[in-house]
């Protein structure tokens, strides 16, 4: 399986210095448009071929990463690629699974958003 990462809300000035920095690795970086945003991380990653829109939930959402084909060791490589850049915290990150595949990037942002809320109480 191919070594995908998708990458949500990254503004032009941004995705070359991203891009930079992941392409010595040998991710296939695909920056998610407007118009894919209803496709889900899975049709994006190549991992189901349904193309069909999936409900985009209201209100806005941050930058997001989103891994498919990965290992550990190429986790923690992404990571520190990103922190060379000064993506770190500012940015969710999320890896395909069975259970996420059908979502749309949104969606995958909303949930990982209470994830980390919950994980980051003080």
């Amino acid at each position: 399986m191919k070594k995908t990462v998708l990458l949500y809300n990254f503004n032009e000035e941004e995705l070359p210095k991203v891009k930079r920095v992941l392409w010595p690795l040998k991710f296939f970086v695909k920056p998610v448009s407007t118009e894919e945003l209803a496709l889900s991380v899975g049709y994006l990653t190549g991992q189901t071929p349904d193309s069909t829109p999936k409900p985009v939930p209201e209100g806005s959402f941050g930058k997001l990463i989103v891994m498919s084909g990965f290992l550990n060791a190429d986790l923690d490589k992404l990571l520190a690629a990103m922190r060379k850049v000064g993506y770190s915290k500012d940015v969710l990150k999320a890896v395909v699974t069975p259970t996420n595949s059908d979502w749309c990037g949104p969606q995958l942002y909303a949930e990982v958003l209470k994830e980390h809320k919950v994980m980051h109480r003080g």
